[in-house]
């Protein structure tokens, strides 16, 4: 065998070399791929220096190596990781990013039978914190709700799918609290009345066609 192919021989065996090293403290260090136990199904393969995962790490569901579950992309001078989860056919269905393992500001999830988005959330330390909004297929707003640390907090609106204002409630630490007003396609009042802690209070007005039919005392 000549210097050359015998160089050619030696390539697979020092590439399976380099995979799955650690360094002289025990800590994982280089690439890695590791299968799940007892089966060639890829579980994950990523790189660490010295321990500490950097760039793009790809994970895997068991039996299924197609295409990764999930995409992680490791800051190496932050905790901050950049997510996302795709189904079984390489679609995205949502992305955002994470400090220290928790959602952390603005995460997109995605319909399944399109490319549009489906939902906007905001995180703070992995609870909903600033703007939710939702979306129809069409681009058109479903809903827009206010979270304080989880809690909902403030005037929240949905929507007909058309665009019309179906209905605008309020919140106060997660309850319905103050004003709601229910409207029909053509933007008439259905309902209107008054909520405090979560409970129907006071006179509540019942319409049809926009004409008063009912009032009820709560």
């Amino acid at each position: 065998m000549n210097k050359l192919s015998f160089f050619f021989f030696l390539i697979p065996f020092l590439s399976f070399a380099q995979v799955n090293q650690k360094d002289a403290e025990g800590n994982r260090n280089g690439l890695w791929k590791v299968n799940f136990e007892g089966t060639n199904s890829p579980k994950f393969e990523g790189t660490f220096d010295h321990g500490k995962e950097v760039g793009e790490f790809k994970f895997y569901q068991k039996g299924i190596s197609a295409h990764p579950s999930a995409i992680m992309n490791f800051d190496k001078n932050s905790d901050t990781v950049a997510i996302k989860y795709y189904t079984q056919k390489g679609k995205v269905i949502s992305e955002g990013n994470a400090v220290d393992k928790k959602r952390e500001g603005e995460w997109k999830y995605y319909h399944q039978e399109s490319d549009s988005i489906m939902m906007l959330e905001n995180y703070k330390a992995d609870s909903l914190h600033g703007l939710q909004q939702t979306f129809y297929t069409n681009g058109n707003l479903a809903e827009k709700t206010n979270y304080t640390e989880g809690l909902k907090e403030g005037a929240s609106f949905t929507y007909f799918e058309s665009g019309e204002v179906n209905k605008e409630i309020n919140f106060k630490n997660g309850k319905l609290d103050g004003s709601a007003v229910y409207y029909d396609l053509q933007g008439n009042i259905l309902r209107q009345g008054n909520y405090s802690g979560g409970k129907k209070i006071g006179t509540w007005k019942e319409f049809e066609n926009g004409i008063l039919k009912e009032e009820i005392e709560y």
